[in-house]
């Protein structure tokens, strides 16, 4: 916890992701850095952007065509996905890395028990602690 608390207030700006349940826990903790004063948008949250890319490139590309064109080595990227393997999500953390982005993927299952209920509600309880540490 305390190594993405550093992250985030070292960031010059967050960039959030998820997909499904873990699309919505993104916009929760992009609205709690915001009410916080930490400069953060959800990647997941543009329909048209999201749409488009889809469209034109392909879905594994809806959230690193967006840090491609906003994003800089200063900045914080935070994935959340229970299973980790989603190719957008893959993708969005190969960006991170070539372009020397932070960055912070919560959980992912360890166990083997793909049990997408818990794992989403531990998500959530993180993103409660980390707006309590702001």
């Amino acid at each position: 916890m305390k190594d993405l608390i550093d992250k985030i207030q070292k960031a010059r700006f967050i960039w959030v992701c998820g997909n499904g349940g873990s699309a919505s826990t993104a916009e929760h903790l992009t609205n709690d850095m915001y009410s916080k004063n930490y400069p953060a948008i959800c990647l997941n949250s543009n329909t048209s952007i999201i749409t488009k890319t889809a469209n034109d490139s392909g879905y594994k590309y809806i959230f690193c065509d967006q840090l491609s064109v906003y994003a800089n080595k200063e900045d914080l990227l935070i994935t959340i996905s229970c299973s980790g393997k989603s190719p957008n999500i893959r993708k969005a953390l190969e960006f991170a890395e070539i372009e020397g982005l932070m960055v912070y993927s919560f959980d992912t299952f360890k166990d083997g028990s793909k049990n997408y209920e818990r794992l989403e509600d531990e998500h959530l309880r993180l993103v409660h602690r980390i707006k309590r540490k702001l």
